[in-house]
């Protein structure tokens, strides 16, 4: 399970054998940490040092994320596998692998965005017929843009990636000018950044956070360095193969989800407001949103022939790329779904 400490005087501390959650005084929850395996420190929530290391001995992640859904820290275990992987990782860079992987991750991503839109389009082809059409000309674009990824050639990933880049923002372009058509409700009229405009961006951010922390988990316990990225280019502090593998997530975890809530106008603008030029969530959305993303990542999917939750599923290609990449896999293939 997974344990939520969010806003101001909120406390996470120890009492005997069991890791408590404590506000003016009074215990809101309270759990032996052998039932965790993640704990969430949103807003301006506090945590003890005893609690972090209790929480350490028993394998718990603490992911520590800001307003914004920034991540600001992670605690986790020592590492569960040999230097091998991450030796790989590295040469791989070097190799013909990190462009067989750039491009598997990019053209995942834009085959789930094209599937989100023909998702999207079809419950909308009787109630918003002229919405319905832009989203299924915009998934088609994508899949023309989807096919020139397959035809990218290079030797090391250096030669390929502006190449990518330029492809999935071209696609990113259909995708969002369409998009706006639903998340237009919440103000929403282009992609601001890590600096959300309006509350569409401001959900959008603060959802691709947790889902960050979801991945850096999963790339972790697979023996991957996080910052050894193929796609998103080396800079220091960067988490670039963090940032890499989760594109292929975004699509159906976070986009859709934030459609849903729109379309049903289950959050309304004033829910926010803007803090330093910035827009965020007001403390009851957040809380509300936070609830129905980590809802989202255990909620269950089917693929290969297998269910998993979400986060099972991110975890299930954090492997199966560390497996390439030590060659006991012959190929990669990102995760993508159809519509």
């Amino acid at each position: 399970m997974r344990l939520v400490v969010d806003g101001f005087g909120k406390f996470l501390g120890v009492k005997g054998e069991t890791v408590v959650v404590r506000e003016d005084g009074k215990t809101l929850a309270h759990v032996h940490p052998r039932e965790l395996e993640q704990v969430i420190i949103s807003g301006k929530g506090s945590v003890s040092t005893d609690a972090l290391r209790m929480l350490a001995e028993h394998g718990v992640e603490v992911l520590v994320v800001d307003l914004r859904g920034e991540v600001m820290a992670t605690l986790m275990p020592p590492m569960m596998r040999t230097v091998s992987t991450r030796r790989e990782q590295y040469f791989a860079s070097r190799d013909s692998r990190g462009v067989e992987v750039a491009k598997a991750i990019i053209g995942a991503k834009l085959k789930n965005q094209r599937a989100v839109l023909g998702t999207l389009a079809k419950v909308r082809k009787d109630t918003d017929p002229e919405l319905a059409e832009r989203m299924y000309s915009a998934a088609e674009e994508i899949r023309k843009l989807s096919e020139e990824v397959e035809l990218v050639n290079g030797k090391i990933v250096e030669e390929v990636r502006e190449t990518l880049i330029n492809l999935e923002g071209r696609a990113a372009g259909f995708y969002w000018e369409t998009l706006k058509g639903v998340l237009g409700k919440l103000g929403f009229e282009e992609r601001s950044g890590r600096y959300a405009k309006d509350p569409a961006n401001a959900l959008l951010n603060y959802g691709y956070g947790i889902l960050l922390g979801d991945v850096w988990r999963a790339v972790h316990y697979a023996g991957l360095d996080p910052y050894g990225g193929f796609l998103h280019a080396d800079r220091p502090g960067k988490p670039s193969m963090v940032l890499d593998l989760m594109e292929e997530f975004r699509p159906h975890v976070i986009d859709r989800l934030v459609v849903k809530l729109v379309s049903k106008r289950m959050i309304s603008p004033d829910g926010f407001e803007i803090v330093n030029g910035v827009c965020q969530m007001r403390d009851e959305v957040r809380r509300f949103y936070l609830e129905q993303v980590l809802g989202e990542l255990t909620s269950e999917v089917r693929y290969e022939e297998r269910k998993f939750t979400w986060s099972e599923l991110i975890l299930y290609q954090a492997r199966k790329l560390a497996k390439f990449l030590r060659g006991e896999l012959t190929s990669y293939e990102g995760f993508w779904q159809r519509w």
